[in-house]
């Protein structure tokens, strides 16, 4: 087993992403921080991804590992990244999806943090969100960094939960620019599984997200160091505005709900938050309903 302390076990989970795979081993591979090991998960993939990930695991044994559910199943995103997680050693997290790519100096930037702050238990911060991938000077200017919050600070909960996005002005950051302690991680149970093809996978990183700012100190750093690519085809850009949203949305309230409910001693202020933003979906209104709903609440600054 390799040495864990400062050892950073990275996560990407795929599915038929034959198109991108490479160039996200490829983003790992350049990492100047060298205390790494990738573990490639398989979902099912059907495409030549699979054969992709297996070679990359033969050309560098013990580094790159590849994984793949029992039957080569289909489990979800959030099955994938657990089991990914599950067969790690390191002290440290990260998780990377397939089509998105990390520049050079993630892990050697986001590492020093974590050390200089051991209460913080998961590191995060902006990400580009890359619309010219296809070296399309058209997209180039829909390519953009926003924010997630005020940065090179530390945040205790349930501050985060109470200000960030679906319940507030700070936004939410992407998988690709976490780093975790593995404790932290264990803490919350990881990825929350409720969330899948079966359900509704939509705001499984919202999810995960909720339980991190409800039990874990998180710092937040100004620094980009990873790029989301925007693809029309994405399940997340093509729900946008549209009833399909909605139902996910709805969704994500409900086991909301039921998590808070299950859980002990919930700050007061969360409850408050929670309920309202989320009444509308917590009742059987139709989608157009809540849609309207939203919008005009968006526009009184509820």
């Amino acid at each position: 087993m390799p040495e864990v302390r400062r050892l950073v076990s990275v996560v990407i989970p795929f599915y038929n992403r034959e198109e991108f795979l490479a160039g996200a081993i490829e983003s790992v591979l350049a990492q100047t921080y060298p205390l790494w090991e990738l573990f490639l998960v398989d979902d099912g993939s059907t495409d030549s991804g699979t054969k992709i990930a297996r070679d990359y695991a033969a050309r560098l044994p013990g580094k790159i590992h590849y994984l793949e559910h029992p039957n080569h199943a289909n489990r979800g995103v959030t099955r994938t990244r657990n089991l990914g997680a599950s067969a790690s050693n390191g002290e440290y997290l990260a998780f990377l999806d397939s089509d998105d790519i990390w520049l050079s100096n993630k892990l050697e930037h986001q590492i020093p943090l974590l050390e200089k702050f051991p209460q913080a238990g998961l590191c995060c911060g902006p990400s580009e969100y890359w619309y010219s991938w296809r070296d399309d000077s058209n997209q180039k200017n829909l390519d953009h960094v926003p924010p997630v919050a005020p940065p090179e600070q530390i945040y205790t909960p349930p501050f985060l939960f109470t200000n960030s996005y679906p319940f507030g002005d700070f936004g939410a950051p992407t998988p690709a620019s976490f780093l975790l302690r593995r404790s932290a991680f264990e803490l919350v149970g990881g990825f929350p599984e409720e969330f899948n093809s079966a359900t509704d996978p939509l705001y499984e990183d919202v999810a995960f997200l909720s339980k991190i700012y409800l039990q874990v100190p998180v710092y937040v750093t100004g620094l980009c160091t990873d790029r989301c690519r925007c693809r029309p085809d994405t399940l997340w850009i093509s729900a946008l505005g549209t009833n399909r949203d909605e139902y996910a949305r709805r969704y994500y309230f409900q086991w909301l709900k039921s998590y808070l409910q299950s859980r002990a001693g919930v700050d007061p202020s969360v409850w408050k938050t929670m309920r309202r933003k989320g009444w509308m979906y917590l009742r059987p209104f139709p989608a157009p309903v809540t849609k309207l709903l939203r919008r005009a609440a968006n526009g009184l600054g509820r």
